[in-house]
């Protein structure tokens, strides 16, 4: 039941209906329906971010679009401004391989002013009614925020990992006690002498990056295991939205709650001040998206690069380094 995506189920029936509406030629209906599941869908995103929803967000554009050009048969400027807005608010998320947190900044406000041009260029000089101009709006109006939330998420990121971590590689790992997903206490000397340990520090389970990296490192973590090294993530959330996150997510390995964030300070990878309307707040700050690889003798090895956010959504990167500590 934790896995069902009850917003974005909602917003695949509402489409479903709008489906409906316009074979009959309700298109005003259409577009009501089309709207609420465009956000219905989009609201689950941070959350689960799956195909699923991925999927419900772009049907929704497509059939808002739908419902304002099929009046008329014209070029259709509204359905590819709505595609572009849809594209601003969620392809980070579907590509993150590729943006990551920081990578091509320049995607989101680009995209938003195309979405931007084509709304304007269709209602000026389309046969549009007024549906053109209100339904769209909204859309425009949360991609343009989101752009804006990611420009400042890349400024702030990168101001504070200017200098690096504060943990090196060739230092010893900083010494930690902290609670799992099941409330069960784990120490960093519980692993020396036995098995290496990939410590991934996340922002929070309202970060949908966060997720997709918990799954990449989720699908490699077979072979981590396999080289003797446990993949354990570290985040500022209590034990029980933690242990939700390792549900949703099936994951295998453990996630510590580093409420307070002190552990996070210890390793540099905290940032006091974070301004984003769309984080999660917390009064210590912020995590920073981080990896550190800390063999069995409690020695760093690895550190993610701080001037390459996303460089440890690629664990291929590791495992060489991981076959010399063998």
């Amino acid at each position: 039941m934790k896995k069902f995506h009850v917003s974005t189920s909602m917003g695949l029936v509402l489409n479903l209906i709008s489906i409906a509406c316009l074979s009959f030629e309700y298109y005003v209906l259409a577009c009501v329906f089309s709207l609420i599941a465009y956000f219905a869908s989009i609201k689950e995103v941070s959350k689960y971010t799956s195909w699923y929803q991925f999927s419900v967000v772009f049907i929704s554009a497509i059939l808002l679009g739908l419902a304002i050009e099929l009046p008329e048969i014209k070029f259709p400027f509204i359905l590819i401004a709505l595609l572009m807005a849809a594209c601003t608010s969620i392809l980070r998320i579907v590509l993150f391989r590729v943006f990551s947190y920081t990578n091509h900044s320049w995607f989101e406000p680009l995209f938003f002013l195309l979405s931007v041009a084509m709304y304007f260029i269709g209602n000026l000089t389309g046969y549009y009614d007024w549906q053109a101009w209100t339904f769209p709006a909204p859309i425009l109006v949360f991609s343009a925020l989101l752009a804006w939330g990611i420009f400042k998420d890349k400024k702030q990121l990168l101001a504070q990992t200017k200098g690096g971590y504060r943990v090196q590689i060739g230092k010893a790992a900083p010494a930690f006690e902290l609670p799992d997903q099941d409330g069960t206490t784990i120490k960093l000397s519980d692993f020396l002498g036995q098995r290496h340990l990939l410590l991934i520090f996340v922002r929070g389970d309202w970060c949908p990056g966060c997720h997709m990296m918990l799954r990449t490192y989720e699908k490699n973590n077979e072979k981590f295991k396999s080289k003797n090294v446990f993949v354990m993530a570290i985040g500022p959330d209590p034990v029980g939205v933690n242990r939700g996150m390792v549900e949703k997510l099936g994951l295998e390995f453990k996630v510590l709650s580093d409420e307070g964030q002190k552990t996070a300070m210890v390793y540099g990878v905290q940032l006091k001040e974070y301004h984003n309307d769309f984080a999660e707040k917390y009064e210590e700050g912020i995590p920073l998206p981080a990896s550190f690889l800390i063999d069995k003798t409690g020695v760093v090895r690895y550190v993610s690069r701080p001037d390459k956010v996303g460089e440890f959504l690629n664990p291929s990167l590791i495992f060489p380094i991981v076959e010399q500590l063998n």
